[in-house]
């Protein structure tokens, strides 16, 4: 799948925007603010990037600018009204932006986006993605969450896939990563006594696990959550509930690259 930045209001626009777009991409979520824009185009390497102008009361100009000079080979989509299109149309009579009016069809959007992306419909892509991930050798994979509900529902969701090894807590993980050695860890943000924070800088000042990636899971999507999360510098994301397809995309990715 290809990996799509979906930029704006972290509200119902954006959470519907997400809903048509994932059956034929991998997104990723991010508030509206340069800092937050800039760490996750390094975080996820976004191959389009969308910004919704919808429910903001002003999109800051120098997130246009940053991408423009920063990521000049990116197509951008901008989701937007008349005034919006008016705030920003130095950016959108170049190339590299192209824009939809509101209200936009889901067919509409996916038609654009696989335009600009130069790809087919999707159909039937994601199987073949998970064909290739049964082929290849299990790596392994620790999940850290004090939610047994969520533990069990994630080693189903990815077993298939990577071998899998269940931390209740920060502090059982860290007693069992030289153990268990895992490729990936994918650790719950908001735990309660050794929070994923706390567990994610504990882990950097060993020698032996501050290589390990680690992607936070967390249940709060706020613009300061987000930023907090971001500003430990972790290899990514996954808002709760996870869903399947998008986080077997990210774990394929970091370890692509490790």
């Amino acid at each position: 799948m290809n990996k799509v930045l979906l930029i704006g209001e972290l509200s119902e626009i954006a959470r519907s925007l997400n809903e048509c777009l994932t059956d034929d991409f991998q997104v990723q979520l991010c508030s509206e603010e340069l800092a937050n824009v800039q760490a996750m185009v390094k975080i996820i390497k976004p191959e389009l990037i969308i910004i919704c102008q919808i429910g903001a009361e002003e999109i800051d100009k120098a997130i246009y600018a940053w991408i423009r000079e920063k990521c000049p080979k990116t197509p951008v989509l901008g989701i937007t009204t008349d005034d919006g299109w008016k705030q920003c149309s130095e950016f959108y009579k170049s190339e590299q932006f192209d824009v939809l009016f509101r209200p936009v069809a889901k067919g509409e959007l996916l038609k654009k986006c696989h335009e600009l992306l130069g790809t087919g419909n999707g159909s039937g892509s994601e199987y073949k993605t998970a064909d290739k991930r049964k082929q290849k050798k299990k790596k392994k994979i620790m999940i850290v969450d004090d939610s047994a509900l969520l533990l069990r529902s994630m080693k189903s969701m990815l077993e298939k896939y990577y071998d899998i090894c269940l931390a209740k807590s920060g502090e059982q993980a860290l007693k069992m990563i030289p153990k268990e050695n895992p490729d990936l860890i994918l650790l719950d943000y908001e735990m309660e006594g050794m929070d994923g924070r706390t567990t994610f800088e504990t882990m950097k000042e060993d020698e032996d696990m501050r290589c390990i990636p680690v992607v936070f899971l967390t249940s709060v999507a706020d613009r300061k959550s987000i930023y907090g999360v971001l500003k430990s510098k972790p290899d990514g994301y996954i808002l709760k509930p996870p869903d399947k397809e998008r986080i077997l995309e990210m774990i394929e990715g970091i370890l692509g690259r490790v």
